[in-house]
């Protein structure tokens, strides 16, 4: 038991650090028109589904975030920030 110990910690410590959520208004309100994706994923983290699509040799890219308390959507086109909205309770 006490070799499975340390184990039982960190997934423990690990599972408090996924709980913690870059998704906030605060963050939400850095990103702007022109942001890479990278930039967005460095403010808000990974997002819980991506849509793609090309159309007339542009990529369009959305990012949706989703948790209890928020929904947010940011549109990207080549890559680079088109529109940001969402929602917190």
């Amino acid at each position: 038991m006490k070799s499975i110990r340390p184990f039982l910690i960190l997934a423990a410590a690990l599972a408090l650090v996924a709980c913690t959520s870059k998704l906030n208004d605060e963050n939400l309100r850095k990103i702007h028109s022109g942001m890479t994706i990278d930039e967005v994923k460095a403010i808000l983290g990974n997002p819980t589904d991506v849509q793609t699509a090309d159309m007339l040799g542009f990529k369009g890219t959305v990012y949706l975030y989703h948790t209890k308390s928020a929904d947010v959507k940011i549109t990207f086109l080549d890559n680079k920030v088109m529109s940001s909205e969402g929602n917190f309770q």
